[in-house]
């Protein structure tokens, strides 16, 4: 008896791929009416880079990103910014950019609405089409600090905050005297140096430096360039928690400059024991302090790339790179040398200009009055302004578009007297503006605000308490640079009356 394997009849199917086929059948279905009809989901925007954030002039622009490829003339139509932020608009797929024209003004908050508009495949403003966008930021607080002189301040950082009452707040202790300091680039620290009151003896000052919190939070947009780094991310500490950065036993601190990213210090140092030993240090965040080797040299500014240095040397600057770390650090050569110009007051903001001094010295005509120049990145050299008395300081405002400029002239009538003024140069029209003139031989500062709106200027006039002594009497100027928004977009500022501040003390600086 013999068994056969009996054979599947070639019409038979698996039940595995009829479903198969099934579900096939249906996606293809699927996908034809998703192309013919559109995609119905209620059109949205997904996500918002200033939602609830603090921003500053360092942030140009926010993006909103939406949920589909939407219409982008009834989103621009719609877009409703309160107080009104004159910008540009920008689209690239479903992100949108809008780049502010001008810095957003410090202590302001922000709404920032679409009520209504619709995707790229729709027809008409149904509701349900597009859901309505509501958000919020606010800017920086309008802030300054400086360095106290009378009563319980002398000596002092203090810290006013006009976003916040304008009270005066004490940074740090008594007993600890403050020399100089420059803001962390998200206002949230200051660097500065001191000397302990105790240690004061000989007239030999030994200062170290340090870092005090401002107590304020910094909260950057994710697109902000300062908010990459790891340690100014960190929760900020209370106000006047002080934090020792570099000791003064071995070395004397002079001069030191903070970079724009705020990742490292350069300090000018000389050694107590051999004062051959005199150069620049590099102080990186959380790293041993290490010297640079170069020449020895004078004033000097770190570039906004916060990698080069540029350093007085001789009868000229020199551009000096930075190393990235100590094993790095070995003896560097300039990257450039400009033997005209024997310092250097500020850089723009992109990197591509320096507002220098040259002190005529090989031109016999001009040898006693000094000329401020703009150098580009490309060699170019315009003459800016020419001073009889001296070039003071030289700031470039937040947009690159204006140099302004605290100088002096000689008094004719007057011997040996000079009479310091403010003036805004337009780098673009080399028009100026005369904003404020000061009295004769006053001791005087500037700084201009980093949105760009006014300027903070220290006046020290020694008066006369009688035939043989004199009082040095200091006073802040609160100096509008703009009546009108429309000044701001021409790069135009006016002359206006200056606010006398009730602050009293030196070197009153913006914060970031």
């Amino acid at each position: 008896m013999s068994f056969r394997r009996s054979r599947p009849q070639a019409s038979s199917k698996k039940p595995l791929d009829t479903l198969s086929f099934g579900l096939m059948a249906g996606l293809i279905v699927a996908s034809i009416l998703l192309v013919v009809l559109g995609d119905h989901a209620t059109a949205k925007v997904q996500k918002f880079s200033w939602q609830e954030r603090t921003v500053g002039a360092d942030n140009p622009a926010f993006v909103m990103t939406f949920s589909r490829p939407m219409d982008t003339q009834s989103v621009e139509a719609n877009l409703q910014i309160t107080p009104h932020l004159p910008g540009r608009v920008s689209w690239a797929g479903r992100r949108m950019a809008y780049t502010l024209d001008v810095p957003v003004p410090y202590g302001e908050s922000y709404s920032v609405q679409i009520p209504e508009a619709r995707d790229r495949f729709s027809e008409g403003t149904e509701n349900g089409e597009f859901e309505t966008f509501e958000g919020t930021f606010q800017s920086r607080d309008r802030a300054m600090i400086y360095i106290g002189t009378t009563a319980d301040q002398t000596g002092r950082l203090v810290m006013v905050n006009f976003s916040q009452g304008g009270e005066s707040v004490l940074l740090t202790p008594p007993g600890l005297t403050v020399l100089d300091f420059e803001p962390y680039p998200l206002g949230d620290r200051v660097l500065f140096s001191a000397v302990q009151q105790a240690e004061q003896t000989d007239g030999v000052l030994a200062p170290a430096l340090y870092t005090v919190a401002t107590g304020l939070t910094p909260n950057p947009p994710e697109l902000s360039v300062t908010a990459e780094a790891a340690f100014l991310s960190q929760q900020p500490d209370e106000v006047g928690v002080i934090t020792p950065v570099l000791e003064s036993e071995q070395y004397q601190n002079l001069a030191f400059d903070l970079s724009p990213d705020g990742k490292l210090i350069v300090v000018q140092r000389v050694s107590t024991t051999d004062p051959a030993d005199f150069g620049p240090w590099i102080v990186p965040e959380a790293a041993a302090p290490y010297p640079l080797e170069t020449e020895p040299g004078g004033e000097f500014l770190i570039g906004p790339d916060s990698q080069s240095l540029l350093l007085l040397q001789g009868q000229g600057t020199a551009v000096i790179p930075l190393a990235s770390d100590a094993e790095n650090a070995g003896a560097v050569a300039p990257l450039d040398f400009l033997p005209e110009f024997g310092r250097v007051f500020d850089i723009s903001h992109d990197g591509s200009s320096a507002a220098m001094v040259d002190f005529n010295q090989n031109d016999p005509e001009r040898r006693f009055t000094e000329t401020l120049v703009v150098v580009t990145n490309q060699g170019e050299e315009t003459e800016i302004l020419n001073a009889t008395g001296s070039i003071l300081a030289a700031e470039f405002d937040p947009t690159d578009r204006i140099l302004y400029v605290l100088a002096s002239e000689l008094l004719p009538r007057e011997a040996y007297q000079e009479q310091p003024y403010v003036t805004a140069i337009n780098l673009e029209t080399q028009e100026s503006v005369n904003l404020l003139t000061l009295p004769p031989q006053s001791r005087v500062s500037m700084d201009i605000s980093p949105d760009g709106l006014a300027a903070l200027v220290e006046v020290a006039l020694m008066t006369p308490d009688d035939v043989t002594t004199a009082t040095e009497v200091e006073q802040t100027l609160l100096l509008p640079l703009f009546e009108t928004t429309d000044q701001r977009l021409l790069a135009i500022p006016t002359q206006t009356a200056p606010q006398i501040l009730p602050s009293e003390g030196t070197l009153p600086t913006w914060l970031p």
